[in-house]
């Protein structure tokens, strides 16, 4: 599978948020959504953080958050992204468990999808079926 292209994998059901945005909104979209990141682009669509999970436990337990958190304050700027020609096997920050999730971006940092553990989980459980 380490020969695969990102962009086979990868999800394209993006859920985004403005930089502007508040970590409530944050919070909202990500439950409604049932995900556990969202990513914080401009206006253009250009990455310029993810929110995850762990950002929000590290933000109440610094600061007790009222709803008027900007996601720009507690999102996580230094992103690990990949490209759709990207093959599984030079992602190592996903394989070797740093990151669950890496976005996919153009060249102009343009979010395409998103590559998930969980995707690497479902086509791995698919090959296994299919050589049984």
């Amino acid at each position: 599978m380490t020969d695969v292209p990102v962009g086979r994998l990868m999800s394209t059901d993006l859920v985004t948020v403005g930089v502007d945005a508040t970590a409530a909104e944050a919070a909202t979209r990500m439950l409604e959504t049932g995900v556990n990141s969202v990513l914080v682009v401009d206006e253009a669509g250009r990455l310029e953080g993810v929110l995850t999970g762990t950002d929000f436990l590290t933000l109440v337990r610094e600061n007790d958050p009222e709803d008027r958190t900007p996601v720009g304050t507690c999102m996580t700027t230094d992103v690990v992204t990949a490209s759709r020609t990207d093959s599984v096997a030079a992602l190592t920050a996903l394989t070797e468990g740093q990151y669950t999730h890496v976005p996919v971006t153009d060249d102009e940092r343009v979010v395409v999808g998103m590559l998930s553990t969980t995707d690497l989980t479902r086509r791995l459980a698919g090959e296994r079926q299919r050589k049984r």
